[in-house]
């Protein structure tokens, strides 16, 4: 079976099974009411910028970046756009003749995107300016990772690529096989003192040395269980984060890790099933379960600490951390702020009636966001709602 046939299968079995995707209906299965609350926060935006028509490929993460003063942030169309933090001007904007399917990766003076047809463009970060292209097997859906001169693309096909930094020269490759089904999306590859950590759809993690691809360690975080294909998926596909020395991961149908970076040894498990990934703190550790509801463990022995439900099926974002809250987007484009101390709701604000085309970023007291539509916009933390 090809991999379109693959995805094709696998979205008309999950829909099948009434599971809810892309915040529509399935057999009468709505999403959950918003529960009204008596607003905590005032929340204000600070600037809007449009990003070149948004995202048009279903599928797709647009994840935008940031680095030195600026936001970077793709478009499915072809468009990659630098804006300053403070104001959101416009800093410089290519126009790329592609499909663009992931956001950008920045490091190192380069902004790195790739595209469905699995070409990989890098961009000077300062000017804009295409500083060389290269190609990978299959498309690109996580943004690139950019680390000790070398980026390291995952492909679709399970196909982990390490290109050279200066001209995108192929150094290495690194290649696991892909399950037949498989949930539509890739971790983004993450970075540490010369490792890039990489999440795999059999529920593995390997850790890279970025100078020539070769393996560290390995983890299973998501052993397949279950009787047919759909049970045993077990993809790592969200986002991964790291913390002093310690990689937190989830998988899909699997569970939630903690692991020490350097040699990969298990530190806590917790039954969890996810494909949006984790946020961590100094204290806590944020991910949104299948169900749609949002968690907060305990970072240092993933113990329960709090667990909202209210959002159900919803489609809810991976959590974000700002200031002293946690924040989710849900499929309708609204913004939710929850206490980081009770899971209470705080503050809601309506981003893009579209939804949200990427991960939520936090940049001091900036949360960034980009709609589906294609705008760009960084909401503030003001005050208490009754200050």
């Amino acid at each position: 079976m090809s991999r379109w046939g693959t995805l094709v299968v696998l979205l008309g079995a999950l829909l099948a099974q009434g599971c809810f995707l892309f915040g529509k209906d399935d057999k009468g299965v709505k999403p959950a009411e918003l529960v009204d609350f008596e607003p905590r926060l005032k929340i204000r935006k600070d600037w809007s910028v449009g990003i070149g028509g948004g995202v048009k490929v279903a599928g797709t993460r647009l994840d935008p970046a940031y680095a030195s003063g600026r936001i970077y942030a793709s478009a499915s169309g072809g468009t990659v756009k630098a804006v300053a933090v403070e104001t959101g001007a416009a800093v410089w904007t290519t126009r790329l003749k592609l499909t663009l399917s992931s956001g950008p990766g920045v490091d190192e003076g380069l902004v790195v995107v790739g595209a469905l047809d699995g070409a990989v463009v890098a961009l000077d970060a300062e000017t804009g300016a295409e500083r060389w292209r290269a190609g990978v097997s299959s498309e690109v859906l996580a943004r690139p990772l950019v680390h000790r001169g070398v980026v390291v693309v995952r492909a679709q096909d399970g196909r982990v690529f390490g290109l050279s930094a200066e001209d995108g020269r192929r150094q290495w490759v690194f290649d696991r096989s892909v399950p037949l089904l498989t949930l539509r999306g890739n971790s983004p590859p993450v970075g540490r003192a010369g490792y890039a950590y990489i999440g795999f759809d059999n529920g593995q993690i390997w850790a890279l040395r970025v100078s020539d691809g070769s393996p560290v360690w390995d983890r299973v975080i998501g052993a397949p269980e279950g009787r047919n294909v759909l049970e045993r998926m077990v993809d790592i596909d969200g986002q991964m984060a790291i913390i002093a020395s310690d990689l937190y991961a989830v998988s899909y149908r699997g569970r939630v890790a903690a692991l020490t970076a350097d040699a990969g040894n298990i530190l806590w498990v917790h039954q969890a099933t996810s494909f949006s990934g984790v946020t961590a703190s100094r204290a806590q550790l944020n991910l949104t379960d299948v169900d749609d509801a949002v968690w907060a463990l305990d970072r240092l022995s993933g113990g329960t600490l709090w667990k909202q439900s209210s959002l159900a099926r919803r489609s809810v974002s991976a959590p974000a951390r700002h200031g002293d809250s946690v924040v989710v987007a849900d499929f309708d484009g609204y913004l939710h702020w929850l206490s980081d101390d009770d899971g209470s709701f705080q503050a809601r604000v309506r981003a893009d009636s579209n939804g949200i085309g990427g991960a939520l970023l936090v940049v001091g007291e900036r949360l960034i966001v980009l709609g589906r539509s294609g705008r760009l916009s960084a909401y503030r933390i003001v005050s208490g709602a009754g200050d």
